[in-house]
């Protein structure tokens, strides 16, 4: 049986209004594989530890020392050596658009430059949400009146604490009702191509400086230099399958050269060298 099947999840987890509670536990040796599916998941582990990589890009282990947050749609494989217990909330979306408003329209959350953004997951120590963790973890796993309304108190306070961190990568990734979320969006749909920032400004009915002001506050970058950066982590993707010249020109870069010392700006690499590692398994 496949542990992480959609419809045995539906049945097992422990639903509020805000978020869904799932419990595992897993034996030693333990392997598989399995997807975020349409809502954002806070993970965890209470007991032992997880080797997982995500989206066949980033491979890490983990443990109760830390959380990861995976966006939707997110595949995980993961390798169990010791015997876990895990927990994973999955957040709704009517929670994260209730608080990332006003975390908006509230806080200076333009803080965190793309190079965070653009990894599948989020990272970090668990005693940044500790207490909250603590909170829920206990509260879900005893036998108590009132335990839903009482994790919905602490998965708020939770969320906000996640949003006012993270910024960008939790409010803008997957989310299409927000301008600077179509923005992105465009961007990521037209990698093989130039865009026309004023063109999406005036699209969004944004002036170009309004535009860039607010890109800027919500990601940490300018438009172009977002961009150039989106092209830059699908080229890495792409050199695992076609030639360095065959990338470059896919993305629009006519200047192979040019091209290659983009990458090597960013990665501290040049395209081939990415290339030779991956082949010989340094790198995901």
């Amino acid at each position: 049986m496949n542990r992480f099947d959609r419809n045995i999840e539906l049945c097992d987890g422990l639903e509020t209004d805000f978020i869904k509670v799932l419990y595992y536990e897993f034996p030693e040796y333990y392997r598989d594989i399995y997807r975020s599916y349409e809502y954002y998941r806070v993970c965890t582990i209470i007991e032992g530890n997880k080797h997982v990589e995500v989206d066949n890009m980033e491979s890490f282990v983990y443990d109760k020392d830390q959380f990861i947050v995976l966006p939707p749609e997110s595949t995980v494989s993961m390798e169990i050596a010791t015997p876990t217990r895990a927990l994973v909330l999955e957040i709704s979306d009517r929670l994260i658009d209730d608080i990332s408003s006003r975390v908006c329209l509230d806080l200076d959350i333009g803080k965190a430059p793309l190079e965070n953004d653009e990894q599948p997951i989020f990272r970090r120590n668990s005693d940044f949400i500790k207490e909250e963790l603590g909170k829920i973890t206990l509260t879900a796993l005893a036998n108590r009146n009132n335990k839903e309304f009482l994790i919905d108190l602490y998965v708020q306070e939770m969320t906000y604490k996640l949003l006012n961190c993270m910024g960008s990568h939790m409010i803008m990734q997957g989310r299409t009702d927000n301008p600077i979320g179509k923005a992105i969006d465009i961007m990521k749909s037209s990698v093989d191509k130039d865009v026309d920032i004023t063109g999406i400004a005036r699209s969004l009915g944004m002036s170009p400086p309004q535009f860039s002001t607010k890109f800027k506050k919500i990601t940490g970058l300018a438009p172009n230099l977002y961009f150039t950066h989106i092209k830059l982590n699908e080229a890495r993707k792409m050199l695992k399958n076609k030639s360095v010249t065959e990338v470059s020109l896919d993305l629009g870069y006519d200047n192979i050269s040019h091209f290659i010392r983009l990458f090597n700006d960013k990665f501290g690499i040049t395209p081939k060298q990415f290339q030779m590692q991956m082949n010989k398994g340094g790198l995901l």
